[in-house]
């Protein structure tokens, strides 16, 4: 019997949306995370999006606010 493909197929897109979101999460942009897995930045967005992370506002760069460690506090 043939080996069922889109298993393995399954498996890849879950340790990629896995990686994907981690390292969006420690700071990387979409950008960087396509480059660091290999994959497209199409791809790497959808893998973030599919784990539930919320995309940073690309606006925000200007603003210093895009990283994690660099949130705006009210005083």
């Amino acid at each position: 019997m043939a080996k069922n493909k889109s298993a393995v197929g399954t498996t890849k897109s879950k340790r990629i949306a896995e990686d994907a979101s981690r390292l969006y999460a420690e700071g990387l942009s979409i950008e960087s995370v396509a480059n660091e897995l290999k994959v497209s930045y199409r791809c790497a967005r959808k893998a973030i999006r599919s784990k539930g992370v919320a995309l940073r506002d690309p606006s925000a760069r200007t603003k210093g606010r895009t990283s994690p460690k660099k949130r705006k506090t009210n005083k």
